[in-house]
């Protein structure tokens, strides 16, 4: 059976982004970026809402100097990806599979039949995989910063008893945190 993760940076007071839906204050310094980059690395699938795939759609044409970049993006390209977005016409990266609507239980049984790890990503789309049971992994970058309103990070409408097994401060404030998912 497959790990699926979570992972997102956020806030302090618990938001991925403000009010108006900025996260210009997300703080990715390169201690940051290196070790997010060294996470996705993990996932040999990466399952993403229309949001979220729309902002890491940046790395299918990356085609800068900086060696951490160009890795990462090398490495977004050839991912298996899978969108789920009832909005989106059609997908324009590299191996990606646009899903209309997302069936839990197709989405179980594609976690049984695989051994690797995958991730979802975006906080309205991992509430429903959170609410089924099915993630095992829990990845948060905390920024020492207060936005004081926004998209919530974690979106559950149950009860979810996790433990900490990791905890990594950066010397830009920002602190991350794995959990474990003690599901029930």
């Amino acid at each position: 059976m497959a790990i699926l993760r979570m992972q997102m940076m956020g806030s302090l007071d618990g938001y991925v982004n403000d009010a108006q839906g900025n996260f210009d204050w997300h703080d990715m310094d390169r201690g940051v970026h290196e070790h997010s980059h060294a996470e996705g690395h993990r996932d040999s699938l990466a399952i993403y809402g229309r949001r979220m795939y729309e902002t890491m759609l940046f790395w299918e044409t990356y085609d800068g100097d900086a060696p951490l970049y160009a890795k990462f993006a090398r490495y977004w390209r050839g991912v298996e990806k899978l969108v789920v977005s009832s909005s989106l016409a059609k997908v324009s990266s590299a191996n990606t599979i646009l899903l209309k609507s997302l069936d839990i239980e197709a989405m179980r049984r594609l976690k049984a039949e695989r051994s690797d790890v995958m991730s979802v990503s975006g906080p309205t789309l991992g509430a429903r995989f959170l609410d089924a049971g099915l993630v095992d992994e829990i990845g948060i970058y905390t920024a020492p910063v207060i936005v004081g309103g926004g998209t919530p990070m974690l979106q559950s409408k149950r009860f979810i008893r996790t433990e900490r097994v990791e905890s990594i401060p950066f010397g830009n404030g920002v602190t991350f945190a794995r959990y474990r998912v003690l599901n029930d």
